[in-house]
């Protein structure tokens, strides 16, 4: 089983912590499926946790061969207790798609946040997050290949 890894977060933070994080973007690289997904057994007290949690929460749909696969973004708060604060907001994609394609990201966005909520976070990340707005994006690297450059070297 290959895994859905959660490489990194870019957002607006400021060095005083999470408190600040307003309109934070989460981004999670997928390398693979994620046949078995999950919902977040540890406690979520930072950004890397919430980012790990929606990935083992995340199940993207197959792929249609015929197509590159799609990153797409969503939008989602919670409440201190880690409950949705309201519905996950407007899906953005990277590239055109097709309504039966839209409906498949649609549905695994749906079930992915079903599945993370309630999200078990500390005290201190629920008083953190509460009301904040998260905007997710998966990156979908499943059917990329890093080119293979040699290190250069240097002749004696």
């Amino acid at each position: 089983m290959k895994r859905v890894l959660a490489l990194a977060a870019f957002g607006l933070i400021a060095a005083s912590g999470p408190a600040h994080a307003q309109g934070t973007i989460l981004s999670i690289e997928i390398r693979g499926t994620n046949s078995k997904p999950t919902r977040p057994g540890a406690p979520v007290n930072n950004l890397q946790d919430l980012m790990a949690a929606f990935a083992g929460c995340w199940s993207p749909p197959p792929l249609d061969p015929a197509r590159q696969p799609v990153d797409l973004t969503f939008q989602v708060s919670f409440k201190r207790s880690g409950e949705l604060f309201g519905k996950p907001r407007a899906i953005q994609f990277a590239r055109p798609i097709a309504p039966e394609e839209r409906q498949r990201y649609y549905t695994a966005v749906a079930e992915a946040v079903d599945r993370c909520s309630q999200m078990p976070f500390t005290d201190s990340m629920g008083g953190a997050v509460a009301g904040r707005t998260f905007r997710i994006n998966f990156i979908d690297r499943r059917n990329s290949r890093k080119a293979e450059v040699p290190w250069l070297t240097t002749k004696r």
